[in-house]
């Protein structure tokens, strides 16, 4: 005789809300950690217990992994991505999903039985809520700032709101105006004159200098 199919019906549905309800996203550069958050909120009027599953353990790492939520109240929970080796293809990443799973706490309950209680509990009694994983490689630039162009080249620092007008008049203030043309006569006015003295001959080597002759003083003799 084949055994009897489950009724879909009779699986429990989840009493916790998730935010976001279906994705975890996680915002590269992935050559370092990245954390995406999550956040569990119980709207019940009774305790619950829950608990976050990976199908990659070794690649992430939770905080908590579990924990109890009373009645109306709210858990972050923070799923840090680890490194990852860029030679693995996209097609092993997209396989990766997480699990929150969860009970209401069984009666006369108390934190120190947390363990007791998920190793006792009756699979009809657990509610599940799968997640999948999204990785985003685009960069991302924050929206307060804009690049600068100065002079029809594109400025590295990126200037917040405003920054613009302030590093354009900074660059103004730097830049000596052009000469008007009495400042550039003054100019050439002030130039030392260049010495245009001719300088003595240099002697050819091997030539003798000539000696001086000595003139008779003709008007001092008496006749």
């Amino acid at each position: 005789m084949a055994a009897e199919r489950p009724d879909k019906k009779s699986v429990k549905q989840q009493a916790i809300e998730l935010d976001p309800p279906v994705e975890l996203v996680f915002r590269g550069p992935f050559t370092e950690v990245v954390t995406s958050s999550l956040k569990l909120k119980n709207p019940t009027k009774n305790t619950i217990l829950y608990k976050v599953k990976t199908t990659a353990p070794k690649q992430y790492c939770v905080r908590p992994n579990s924990g109890i939520l009373n009645a109306g109240e709210e858990a972050p929970v923070s799923v840090m991505l680890q490194p990852i080796d860029l030679t693995v293809p996209d097609s092993e990443r997209s396989k990766h999903k997480f699990m929150v799973q969860t009970m209401f706490a069984p009666p006369d309950f108390t934190p120190d039985q947390l363990d007791h209680a998920w190793k006792s509990a009756a699979k009809d009694v657990l509610m599940d809520s799968k997640l999948k994983c999204v990785f985003d490689e685009t960069p991302t630039i924050p929206a307060s700032t804009v690049p600068v162009s100065v002079d029809g080249k594109d400025n590295d620092a990126a200037v917040a709101n405003g920054g613009k007008a302030a590093l354009e008049e900074s660059l103004a203030s730097t830049q000596s105006p052009p000469a008007t043309p009495s400042e550039q006569a003054e100019d050439t006015e002030s130039q030392p004159a260049k010495n245009t003295t001719s300088q003595p001959s240099q002697v050819l080597a091997g030539a003798t200098p000539a000696k001086a002759v000595p003139v008779k003083d003709t008007e001092s003799q008496p006749a």
